[in-house]
């Protein structure tokens, strides 16, 4: 939010501090600063407002009351103060609500009105803040806007139907398929969900409500009579308006922020004094529909909570002193505090929110930092416990831990609103997730140079009636015999798990190579313990980039005399590969007549391609050479 520092001056009697003390003092007390910009012989505040404060602080009468309070400088004049329009309520404008989105509905009708350029003033302020000046009558309508918050706007009067000398507005639902020209020539295909406001004498739409106004009833040049909206829209339908179709204005900025109904029969009377001054109107009659300020129920907190919250030890006259500042009603005894929130502060209704703007105005640098007192409490968790022997027993076996997601696309508890359509359910168990983890991790067995991959996941799983919390352990070998190779290093990791825990464990097994069991069982019955395990130092691992490109896998079997050293051909092999050898793994030794034949697994890879079968194929000729020269036999 731009504001202006000359703009803010008018707020005041008194000669502000410069724009950069008042920066300081809005970040202390009240919001972020982005930028401070000169603009000519102007100086713009960039202020971050912040959601809880957006209802209020859109404009330069909420800052103007933050730095009142700040500095403990009265306001000048407030343009919320409820002073109302002079004309009597009069029945030359009838105003229809016909959808509830819309609880408030003002509007006055002027005449006599000269449309012209606006004032050098009223250009600079709002050229200083980023708008880009229009005519007199526009203008002032946005001036008020960002000076107090509340969007107005003015129809051509001379443009709408009359009966008789009456002029009728109204705010319905849009049907569908119902067409709008904006006043920047937009076509726009409206919807049931969104709103407009209406020619009440055939029922035509001249403004989408709270977004953006119509072509059809133009202020122009020629314009005279002018019939000025200031309503009260639904934060809710304005902000999905608003997205829909691509339109989000000002207008729609504050109202989907939440303006309090309060500010529009404010606004109606700001922007016609305005416009008199500006245009030499007069406004002839006025009509309003609709409730006026919102109840705000009161707030207590007693000045124990206050100090208690901030840790801090204010005074009960500080308090009052602040509560005062802030103009607010309330009232004291003993040593509580009752508040009566503004119309305007629809953020003050716990106590918590009393004591947080207490603070923030008295000044929350003041807050100290206190160590805690006293030593805190060992308590061993007993699940964290027990799944840090599981891991350690586990890692020691060589299996890595994975965590998988939560959400599967199809399962037993359907969930309400899903993150994705392939996420539309919690997990029932974590077998199906691991059976998946190998399924993507043996193709690189070859790779990492693993026998087997061996996965674990300690985890929750859901159930229509409750959480549990489950372990899993798969495994996968390269092998077509998994029972042989699988089978037994599903029943060592079973084994590990068992003596980890000092307990039996009964396991499920959903897939052949996967074992689950149920641990929100068993961790109940097992011995608490009042300290943890001292866990070895991990190794000092650096990480390295990785490829994104396949790796091709190749063996080579080779005869060599008995006694030869196979780390001494693995190192000759190796040498020999080239650079895109990433691994060597030796697989298999056997000897036969005096001889002994060497196996070994070759992983070919490069780090900006993908290989092809000729540029594999070279590498291992490079292999038969070396062989063919060490008069190894190649099997």
């Amino acid at each position: 939010m731009k504001i202006s520092y000359n703009w803010l001056q008018t707020f005041f009697a008194e000669p502000l501090p410069q724009a950069g003390e008042l920066a300081d003092a809005l970040t202390f007390h009240s919001s972020e600063i982005e930028e401070i910009i000169d603009e000519g012989s102007d100086t713009v505040i960039d202020i971050k407002v912040l959601p809880d404060k957006s209802a209020w602080l859109m404009n330069h009468r909420g800052v103007a009351k933050e730095i009142s309070v700040i500095l403990d400088r009265p306001l000048a004049h407030d343009p919320l103060a409820p002073a109302p329009l002079s004309v009597p309520d009069s029945d030359r404008i009838a105003i229809t609500l016909e959808d509830t989105r819309c609880d408030h509905y003002s509007a006055a009708l002027m005449t006599g009105v000269k449309v012209g350029p606006s004032p050098e003033w009223l250009q600079a302020r709002l050229r200083a803040i980023g708008q880009r000046p229009i005519n007199n009558v526009v203008d002032a309508a946005n001036y008020v806007m960002f000076e107090m918050g509340q969007p107005l706007h003015a129809f051509d009067a001379d443009k709408l139907g009359t009966v008789g000398e009456r002029y009728a507005v109204g705010v319905r639902s849009a049907t569908p398929d119902e067409r709008i020209t904006t006043l920047m020539g937009e076509e726009v295909s409206l919807s049931a969900a969104d709103m407009v406001v209406v020619d009440g004498t055939d029922n035509s739409p001249i403004a989408i409500a709270g977004v953006k106004g119509g072509n059809r009833a133009a202020v122009v040049e020629s314009t005279t009579t002018l019939l000025i909206e200031a309503a009260h829209f639904d934060r809710v339908a304005v902000r999905k308006t608003a997205q829909r179709h691509s339109l989000r204005t000002d207008a729609s900025a504050r109202y989907e922020n939440g303006v309090p109904r309060a500010f529009a029969p404010r606004g109606l009377r700001r922007v016609c004094e305005l416009l008199a001054e500006l245009t030499s109107g007069t406004v002839i009659a006025r009509h309003t529909v609709g409730g006026g300020a919102e109840e705000r129920p009161v707030v207590s907190v007693s000045l124990l909570k206050i100090n208690r919250v901030l840790g801090l030890a204010l005074s009960l006259n500080l308090v009052e002193d602040i509560l005062r500042r802030l103009s607010y009603d309330y009232t004291v005894e003993k040593d509580t505090f009752t508040v009566q929130p503004p119309f305007e502060r629809d953020d003050l209704v716990l106590p918590e929110d009393l004591v947080e703007e207490i603070g923030r105005f008295y000044g929350l640098t003041h807050v100290a930092a206190t160590p805690p007192a006293g030593t805190l409490g060992a308590s061993i968790n007993v699940r964290h416990y027990y799944a840090e022997r599981i891991r350690a027993a586990l890692t020691a076996l060589g299996f890595s831990e994975v965590m998988t997601s939560s959400f599967r696309e199809q399962d037993v508890v359907k969930l309400k609103n899903a993150l994705a359509s392939d996420k539309g359910y919690l997990r029932s168990a974590l077998s199906k997730n691991l059976t998946e983890a190998l399924a993507k991790n043996a193709p690189n067995r070859d790779l990492l140079g693993l026998a087997a991959v061996q996965l674990f996941e300690l985890g929750t799983v859901f159930t229509p009636e409750a959480e549990y919390y489950h372990l899993g352990i798969a495994v996968r070998s390269g092998s077509e015999y998994k029972a042989k190779l699988d089978d037994p290093l599903l029943e060592n990791a079973k084994a590990a798990v068992a003596a980890a825990l000092g307990a039996s464990v009964s396991w499920t097994t959903s897939e052949q190579g996967v074992a689950e069991c149920r641990l929100s069982d068993l961790l109940p019955t097992l011995p608490v313990h009042d300290s943890y395990e001292v866990s070895p130092a991990p190794s000092q691992k650096r990480y390295a980039s990785f490829s994104l490109h396949p790796a091709v896998s190749r063996d080579i079997a080779l005869w060599v005399p008995e006694g030869t050293d196979a780390a001494d051909v693995a190192a000759a092999l190796r040498a020999a590969a080239g650079a895109l050898c990433v691994r060597l793994t030796h697989i298999d030794t056997f000897s036969k007549d005096g001889r002994t034949s060497l196996a070994f697994r070759l992983v070919f890879q490069a780090t900006d391609r993908t290989l092809t079968g000729e540029e594999v194929d070279g590498c291992m000729e490079a292999l038969y050479t070396l062989a063919k020269k060490q008069e190894w036999g190649v099997r």
